[in-house]
């Protein structure tokens, strides 16, 4: 069984367990000027502390009006969980999507100057907390690409599965407390997130203080669209971090009625079924929701070339 928590933009009020919004809508499939989508790469990384990372990145479709994805891969896994969504969004939606071996895992085992591999099994809490910096290095990949014109970074989105939703969050606080310096943005890039099995703690790092803070809350007056999706298994803790992101968005809704929809859903190979639609993909749920809720709203978010002037 896997259960949806939503939130979209205006904020939904629950409906119990199961609960998805703004996912129903048919998709084309994107390609480039020449008819056909752009092949993958490899790229190689390195973060501000000097970890060498491996990536895969799926080049979009739509040059500024792109929205790029970074997935992030829960842990003891690696980017190979989560290329066929990379892929899918890719070819359904248009979407440049980066999918890194996080640091310790995959092809992301050392050091730039190192000969060891890196042994995450002997993290703890701060060499944990530290794989943010992989985060930072996809994003300096996107902005990159954001100033050749192929693609627009102010959409970016993120998917993080497990255990990742916690780096996820805590990066995005990071990233939204940087201030325009006047009229380059630094930060503040995030415009939606998809939270697959979220923990809130994890080898001593919390994650409750992020998912706690008024940009996912709502309690400053505005909040970005996020989706929460947890199995039976991973239902507890989906369902803890659902109710307290809504205490504080159920006060943003006010008295306006709000359009939403009910799923009741089973998850069978990464195939989510409803009862009030046919069969669908979990990967198309997400890719509806970003297009609804981002590239849908692309004329708010202005393309800028973000290199320094």
């Amino acid at each position: 069984m896997t259960t949806i928590f939503s939130f979209p933009v205006p904020i939904m009020r629950t409906l119990g367990l199961v609960l998805a919004m703004g996912l129903i809508g048919q998709f084309a499939v994107a390609q480039d000027e020449e008819g056909e989508i752009p092949a993958p790469e490899i790229v190689e990384l390195v973060t501000s502390d000097g970890v060498q990372l491996n990536a895969h990145y799926y080049p979009g479709t739509k040059e500024k009006e792109t929205v790029p994805v970074i997935l992030l891969h829960a842990w003891d896994d690696s980017s190979d969980d989560m290329l066929d969504t990379a892929a899918n969004l890719q070819r359904a939606f248009g979407y440049a999507v980066i999918v890194p071996d996080l640091r310790g895992h995959g092809a992301s085992m050392r050091m730039r100057n190192g000969t060891e591999d890196l042994d995450r099994d002997r993290w703890r809490g701060t060499e944990v907390g530290a794989v943010i910096e992989d985060i930072e290095a996809c994003k300096n990949f996107l902005i990159q690409q954001n100033n050749d014109g192929e693609l627009n970074i102010d959409m970016l989105t993120i998917v993080a599965d497990s255990e990742s939703a916690i780096l996820a969050a805590i990066w995005t606080v990071r990233d939204w407390s940087y201030a325009p310096l006047g009229s380059l943005k630094q930060g503040q890039d995030v415009k939606a997130m998809i939270m697959l099995n979220p923990e809130r703690n994890f080898r001593g790092l919390n994650g409750n203080d992020a998912f706690r803070n008024p940009m996912f809350t709502g309690r400053s007056g505005a909040a970005f669209p996020i989706i929460v999706a947890a199995d039976r298994s991973h239902s507890r803790e989906g369902k803890n971090i659902y109710d307290n992101m809504m205490r504080g968005r159920r006060a943003m809704e006010g008295n306006k009625r709000l359009d939403y929809h009910r799923f009741e859903m089973e998850e069978q190979e990464r195939v989510v079924k409803s009862r009030r639609q046919d069969d669908r993909f979990l990967d198309d749920i997400i890719g509806d929701f970003v297009e609804e809720h981002v590239f849908n709203r692309r004329h708010d978010f202005r393309w800028q070339d973000r290199r320094p002037k």
